[in-house]
């Protein structure tokens, strides 16, 4: 997809990959509509993207409310004409911590941001994309979590990753032909987001204390520019799975090997045992076969 003449939205576009991502587009001739929840990091991106010579504008947007959302689609699509490309990149990082020692509240807010902020992005703009007749494209930012890397004391932040793939997988079988879909799944990224919890809402509990060890990790990530690099070159070539961290196949490698080993000793394949399948069976229902 030529980005060249359109116009993307990206949540949380005020700082971190989603700041890159947004001045990416923008060197790449893209219009770009910054969106986060802090306002004032939104007008600095926004200058920025103007700065390289195309099209910038802020909103203000919590992405957990679905009327925020849809007044964000309803406003830049009135600012620019059209909108072809969404980057839903908005997404938070609770403290870390064993599982059995978390709350229903970061639960709340992990799941509300990452997976809920997502999912009303998808529908807000996705809609508007489906019933456009050019060529769109939504990218949605996952992880390496995605992709079965086992961090402990990250569970909640892996499982909304995970359903981010899920989400992602199904969408692009769903969409009509000239809508796109790509996950993205980064590694360690030297960005703010070990600083979530200092902005979280009240309704989830409230800010806390961001966590230093994490602070301490997070500065010795990959720049996020170079993820950004890789989202535009994955939006031009129309790919999936954007990856960014060489050695993270090794953790998809592992886990694809246990899957397979699991497979071959409890449900070998066998002639037949298509029977089963939800395709097979939806098509004796249909009067398929």
């Amino acid at each position: 997809m030529d980005i060249a003449g359109k116009t993307a939205v990206v949540t949380g576009g005020g700082s971190g990959i989603g700041r890159s991502i947004a001045l990416a587009l923008a060197s790449g001739g893209c219009n770009v509509g910054v969106a986060d929840i802090e306002m004032d990091a939104a007008e600095g991106v926004a200058a920025e993207v103007e700065a390289a010579g195309v099209r910038g504008a802020a909103y203000e947007v919590d992405v957990t409310g679905e009327a925020d959302v849809e007044a964000l689609a309803e406003r830049s699509f009135g600012d620019f004409g059209s909108v072809e490309i969404l980057v839903n990149n908005a997404g938070v990082l609770s403290r870390p911590g064993p599982l059995l020692e978390s709350s229903a509240s970061d639960y709340d807010w992990v799941f509300a941001v990452n997976v809920r902020g997502m999912l009303n992005g998808i529908r807000c703009f996705g809609r508007r994309f489906a019933a456009s007749e050019g060529p769109c494209w939504i990218v949605n930012t996952g992880s390496e979590h995605c992709l079965g890397v086992p961090h402990l004391y990250s569970g909640l932040y892996t499982a909304s990753k995970h359903a981010v793939l899920g989400l992602s997988a199904v969408l692009r079988g769903e969409l009509p032909d000239h809508v796109g879909v790509s996950v993205l799944c980064p590694g360690l990224v030297d960005t703010g987001i070990w600083r979530s919890t200092e902005r979280r809402q009240e309704r989830f509990g409230g800010a806390a204390d961001a966590d230093p060890a994490s602070a301490a990790i997070t500065r010795l990530g990959m720049a996020p520019e170079e993820v950004a690099a890789r989202v535009v070159e994955g939006i031009r070539d129309e790919i999936f799975y954007i990856v960014s961290h060489s050695h993270v196949i090794e953790f998809a490698r592992s886990r694809w090997e246990e899957i397979a080993a699991a497979f071959e000793a409890q449900a070998p394949r066998r002639p037949g045992d298509e029977e089963y399948s939800v395709e097979n069976v939806m098509a004796r229902l249909t009067g398929g076969s």
